[in-house]
C-alpha cells in the first residue's frame, strides 16, 4: 500500500512537471493554478476507488457501476497555486446524483475530508453546475 501511495505521489509530481493546464475560473495568466488533466484524472479515479470500497455510502451495484465507468462532472474554482474548490458529480438513475465536494489543497498527500451527498430530486434531478455546499455527510478519504 505504502509503494502505491509513493507511485501516485510520483505521478502527481511528474504531472506537475509536464502536464498540460485544465478549465478553470481563474484569469489566462494563472494557468500554472490548474490541475492538469491528469491530476484531475488522478483525483477522479482515488473518489472512484474510495466509492467502490466504502460502505457507509448507500449505493446499490447499479449505480456503483455507473460510478466505476460513467465519466463525471468536473467543476473546480481555483483560489490559489493547485488549490480551491472542487467537485465531482455522477448522475444516477431515479434523479439521484452523486456528489463528492473537498476545498484546500486538491492534491494533498495528508488524509482530506470530502463531503459526499446523494441528492434526489423527484421534479427535475437538476443541479447547478457549480453547485457547493448542500448538506451531506462529510467523510475522510485515504490520502492521494
Amino acid at each position: 500500500m505504502r509503494l502505491l501511495n509513493t507511485a501516485i505521489l510520483m505521478t502527481c509530481l511528474s504531472a506537475l512537471l509536464c502536464g498540460c493546464a485544465g478549465d478553470s475560473d481563474l484569469p489566462p495568466d494563472a494557468e500554472k493554478n490548474r490541475l492538469t488533466p491528469t491530476e484531475e484524472q488522478i483525483v477522479i479515479s482515488h473518489v472512484r476507488r474510495f466509492v467502490q470500497r466504502s460502505r457507509k455510502i448507500r449505493l446499490n451495484a447499479n449505480e456503483r457501476r455507473i460510478i466505476q465507468t460513467a465519466e463525471p462532472s468536473l467543476h473546480i474554482h481555483y483560489t490559489g497555486y493547485k488549490t480551491g474548490r472542487l467537485s465531482i458529480r455522477w448522475t444516477l438513475p431515479g434523479y439521484r446524483v452523486l456528489l463528492l465536494q473537498r476545498s484546500g489543497n486538491l492534491l494533498s498527500s495528508e488524509k482530506a475530508d470530502w463531503a459526499v451527498r446523494i441528492i434526489s430530486d423527484q421534479a427535475s434531478g437538476k443541479i447547478p453546475s457549480n453547485f457547493y455546499g448542500a448538506h451531506g455527510e462529510d467523510i475522510s478519504l485515504p490520502p492521494l
